[in-house]
């Protein structure tokens, strides 16, 4: 038999029975894992899309998560925001929303983040957790005249009951303007839309910011992330941080 003819043949017999014993997977199979994987991803949209609309419509403000600084810097390549948010509570809390307006001479509001179709990771801060603080950015600050300060309030987000996964970043490092690095998934969880968070501080301040997604990290895999950073970063101490957004 010739080996094209000997190919299509055992891919043949991999579809029998027989071929079912081996580890085959069968049609169905495979339509019932596409429509549970279709139904996971339409759950998981729906899901994002309610937590965009709460952060443009926060009634109920967080009564244990503050906003204990709020920083907006600018250069030419543009604005960013960065909030530190601390949990005064015993409880994790996960996709907490947040209502973001930065501000220019004589009080101007010149941009919010409650735009349609903006990014869930741009309205929400994945997680604080328990008596722990937590860093968020904004990187998409659109503003057409010097920003010169910002303030933001967080609503109340779901509480933790269950393990959170561990995420951690390694290798992190600032290169002209550039932090880079792995971001590393130490649990059995996969992630998805995964933000990584870099602030370039001197003398404690904070002097760039910037962000990565990372649209998928698998279980017990790890990735690489640039983040590009908006101010002045020369000289400065370069931090890095990600927070889970699937816990399971």
């Amino acid at each position: 038999m010739k080996p094209r003819a000997l190919a299509l043949a055992l891919a043949a017999l991999a579809c029998t029975p027989m071929g079912a014993l081996a580890g085959c997977e069968s049609t169905q199979e495979k339509s019932a894992k596409l429509e549970r994987i279709a139904k996971r991803e339409s759950a998981e949209g729906a899901r994002r899309k309610a937590l965009a609309q709460r952060a443009r419509s926060i009634t109920r403000p967080s009564a244990v998560v503050e906003v204990t600084s709020a920083t907006v810097l600018h250069s030419s390549e543009g604005a960013v925001a960065v909030l530190t948010l601390r949990n005064s509570s015993a409880t994790a809390l996960r996709e907490l929303p947040v209502a973001l307006t930065v501000y220019g001479a004589g009080g101007a509001k010149l941009y919010r983040n409650d735009a349609g179709g903006l990014s869930p990771t741009l309205a929400a801060v994945p997680l604080v957790g328990a008596h722990a603080e937590a860093v968020w950015v904004d990187d998409q600050v659109q503003v057409s005249a010097t920003p010169l300060s910002a303030r933001a309030e967080v609503g109340e987000g779901e509480r933790v009951t269950g393990a959170i996964p561990a995420i951690a970043i390694e290798g992190a490092r600032l290169s002209e303007g550039v932090a880079e690095g792995s971001v590393v998934n130490h649990s059995d969880v996969a992630q998805h839309e995964l933000v990584v968070y870099a602030l370039a501080r001197r003398s404690g301040r904070i002097v760039a910011a910037g962000r990565a997604v990372v649209p998928q990290l698998a279980a017990g895999a790890s990735e690489r992330f640039q983040a590009f950073l908006i101010g002045e970063p020369r000289g400065a101490r370069l931090e890095a941080s990600a927070q889970p957004t699937t816990l399971g």
